[in-house]
C-alpha cells in the first residue's frame, strides 16, 4: 500500500482522538521520497525556490520536507505553494501542520482543492494564516469551516469530497505594501487532519499487489501477495476463456491478518495467454476499493487470439486494403518513411496531447513500443513520463488512407488506471495536397475513447466508454452537425448494455467504423452501438487511422498504485475499403 501514513502517527492519533472526540489523521509525514515534493512560484524566476526531503529539523520521525527560498525587493508581489497530493473522503474540520520558522515576517497558509476543482484559501488575510515571527518549530492549526476565500470548480464555496489536495503556501513580506527581499529556509512536517471517520475511512486504503509486479509476466501457479489495511478480505476475479465471450471467474477469496496482509494463488495456465487483468476488490462498512494487476501470462490457453480468418460481417463488399496482427518485428518510426507506422500526430507531432509525453519509438530510454508475442504493447511510464501513439498516415501525408465506403477495426485491452486514456480513431486526410493548416476543415472519429479511474473526480469507467465525432474548423454549420450527431450516439456506451459481458479493461475486444455515403456506425465485437448520418467531409476525403495510449484528457493522471506503469496491448487492426 502507497502511503504517507507512519504506523506510529497513526497509533498516536487514535490516542489523542479518544479526548478530542475526532480522529487526527496524518496525511503528509514526509518520510518517504515518493512523490517528489515540488513547488510552484508566482512573480519570481522557478529557480528562485525549490524543496526537498531533509533529515536536518524533522519535527518527528526521520526527514521533514526543506524549502529554500528567495523573494526580491523589486517587481510584484511574490509568493509560492508547496502542493501536496491527498484523497481525504470524510469531512474533516481542522488541518493541522508543523512550521519551522526563520522570523522572516513572511506569510503562511493553505489552499484546499476539492472534488470540484473548486480552491479553498486559508490565509492571514481570512484570519487563518499568519506571519513567521519566530524560529524553532510551532503547530499551525487551520479552522476549515470558517470564513475564507474561493475560486474556481463548481463556485459553490462548500466543500467537496474528497479533498484531492492541500497547498502550504508562503508569501513574501511587506512593510507598508513595500516588498521586502528575504533569502531563507523553511521547514514543515506532520500535516494532518481532525476527522469525523476513523483513519481509513478518512483517506481510503488501497488494494496494492506486493508481488509479483505490476505489468510483469507470469506463468504456471503464481503467488500473489496483496496488502490492504482496513479490510477483512479481498475477491480476486479474471476473465476466462470460453465459447465466443469468455466468462468472468473468481480466482481465490483472500482472507487478511489484522494488518491487512494476505495472499492468493493465480493458476495462470487456466487463464487466457497473453495480456490478463485481475481484479482485486475488497469492500467493508464504507470502505470499498478495487485494484486491477495487470500481467502477462506467458502459458495459458490461446483464445480468440490473432487476427480472424473471415472478414468482419460490417465489410461485406468491401475489399481487404491493410492488415497487420503485430507477429513480426515492430514497424514505427518518426522518421523512416518506409515504416508502418508514425509514432505521432501528424504533422510533427505539434498536436500531441497526452500527460506522458507520446514518444518515439527511436527515443533512447523512452520507447513505448514493445512486441510481445503476437501483440503490440503500448506502455505509459512515470519513470520515462512516456506513452505512445501509432499513425496509419506517415509525416510526409503518406500511408494507409481509405475513402468511403470503409470499415476499420482494432482488438485491443486497456489498462484502468487513474487518468490512462486508450484510444482508436479515425481523421480525414488534412495533410496531402497542401492543405495543411491550423484551421483546415476536418472529421474526426473516435470509434472508442476509454478513461481509466473509479471514484469521485474520475470517470467511473466501470464498462462505459465515449464515441465522439468531431467536425472540425467548420464553422457554426459543423457544431450543429457534430452536436447532433453526439447527442444520437447517447453516450457513453454501456457495453452490458449491448449484451456485451466484460469490459474493456478485463478482455479483450473488437472495435470498428464503418462509414457508408449515408450512415456512420460504431461496433463492439461486431455489435452495433451507435450512428450518425456520415459527415460531408468523410465522404470526399480518405481516412485514416490512430491507436494510442495517452494520460489525461482533462482527467488527474495518476499511476503510482500501479508503480508507474499501464499497458495496451494491440491484437490486430485490418482496414477494409472499396472493392477493384
Amino acid at each position: 500500500m502507497k502511503t504517507n501514513v507512519s504506523f506510529l502517527s497513526l497509533l498516536l492519533a487514535c490516542g489523542i482522538a479518544q479526548s478530542r472526540g475526532a480522529t487526527p489523521v496524518m496525511v503528509q509525514d514526509f518520510e518517504k521520497a515518493s512523490p517528489q515534493p515540488s513547488v510552484w512560484v508566482v512573480n519570481i524566476p522557478n529557480e528562485n525556490a525549490s524543496v526537498q526531503l531533509s533529515a536536518d529539523h524533522p519535527h518527528d520521525g526521520k526527514q521533514c520536507l526543506k524549502l529554500h527560498y528567495r523573494f526580491l525587493a523589486k517587481g510584484q508581489f511574490q509568493y509560492l505553494g508547496i502542493p501536496n497530493k491527498v484523497n481525504i473522503q470524510a469531512p474533516v474540520h481542522r488541518l493541522h501542520f508543523w512550521l519551522y520558522g526563520d522570523n522572516s515576517k513572511c506569510g503562511y497558509g493553505v489552499q484546499v482543492a476539492d472534488a470540484s476543482g473548486e480552491t479553498h484559501q486559508y490565509s492571514k488575510n481570512t484570519g487563518q494564516g499568519g506571519l513567521i515571527n519566530s524560529t524553532g518549530w510551532k503547530e499551525v492549526v487551520i479552522a476549515l469551516d470558517s470564513g475564507h476565500e474561493t475560486w474556481g470548480g463548481d463556485k459553490n464555496g462548500r466543500m467537496d469530497y474528497p479533498i484531492t489536495g492541500i497547498t502550504l503556501t508562503v508569501s513574501q513580506p511587506t512593510d507598508n505594501a513595500k516588498l521586502l527581499a528575504v533569502e531563507s529556509d523553511l521547514y514543515f512536517d506532520g500535516l494532518s487532519v481532525d476527522s469525523e471517520k476513523s483513519v481509513y475511512e478518512t483517506l481510503g486504503s488501497q488494494v496494492s499487489v506486493v508481488s509479483p509486479e505490476y505489468c510483469s509476466e507470469v506463468k504456471g501457479d503464481t503467488a500473489v501477495i496483496v496488502s490492504a489495511p482496513g479490510y477483512k478480505s479481498l475477491t480476486a476475479k479474471c476473465w476466462k476463456q470460453g465459447d465466443v465471450r469468455g466468462s468472468d471467474s473468481t480466482v481465490a477469496t483472500v482472507a487478511l491478518d489484522a494488518k491487512g496482509h494476505g495472499a492468493f494463488v493465480f493458476s495462470a495456465d487456466q487463464y487466457p495467454h497473453g495480456p490478463v487483468t485481475v481484479r482485486i476488490a475488497g469492500e467493508n462498512g464504507a470502505l470499498k476499493d478495487n485494484g486491477y494487476l495487470q500481467l502477462y501470462n506467458k502459458g495459458g490457453v490461446s483464445w480468440n487470439e490473432g487476427m480472424p480468418q473471415d472478414p468482419p460481417p460490417a465489410a461485406d463488399g468491401l475489399r481487404l486494403v491493410f492488415a497487420d496482427d503485430f507477429t513480426g518485428p515492430v514497424s514505427i518510426s518518426s522518421t523512416d518513411a518506409k515504416a508502418a507506422y508514425y509514432d505521432h500526430k501528424p504533422p510533427n507531432g505539434w498536436q500531441d496531447f497526452s500527460a506522458h509525453t507520446f514518444s518515439g519509438h527511436d527515443d533512447a530510454g523512452k520507447n513505448p513500443f514493445s512486441q510481445v508475442d503476437s501483440y503490440l504493447r503500448i506502455r505509459a511510464s512515470d519513470k520515462t513520463h512516456s506513452s505512445g501513439l501509432i499513425s496509419s498516415m506517415k509525416n510526409d501525408a503518406s500511408g494507409i488512407k481509405v475513402t468511403a465506403p470503409c470499415y476499420f477495426e482494432c482488438r485491443f485491452i486497456g489498462p484502468n488506471a487513474i487518468g490512462t486514456w486508450p484510444g482508436f480513431w479515425l481523421m480525414t486526410d488534412y495533410m496531402t495536397d497542401n492543405r495543411l493548416k491550423d484551421k483546415t476543415p476536418c472529421d474526426e472519429l473516435d470509434i472508442i475513447e476509454a478513461y481509466g479511474g473509479e471514484g469521485p473526480g474520475h470517470p467511473n469507467a466501470d464498462d462505459t466508454y465515449m464515441v465522439t465525432p468531431h467536425a472540425w474548423n467548420q464553422g457554426e454549420p459543423g457544431k450543429a452537425m457534430e452536436k447532433r450527431a453526439y447527442d444520437g450516439l447517447r453516450n457513453p456506451v454501456r457495453m452490458r448494455k449491448f449484451g456485451i459481458p466484460s469490459t474493456w479493461f478485463e478482455t479483450f475486444h473488437t472495435y470498428g467504423c464503418k462509414i457508408s455515403e449515408t450512415d456512420t456506425i460504431y461496433y463492439c465485437d461486431n455489435i452495433e452501438v451507435g450512428r450518425h448520418p456520415t459527415f460531408p467531409l468523410c465522404k470526399q476525403q480518405p481516412l485514416f487511422f490512430m491507436i494510442n495510449l495517452a494520460t489525461g484528457g482533462g482527467w488527474p493522471v495518476d499511476l503510482s498504485r500501479y508503480n508507474g506503469l499501464a499497458d495496451m496491448y494491440i491484437d490486430y487492426v485490418r482496414v477494409y475499403g472499396k472493392g477493384p
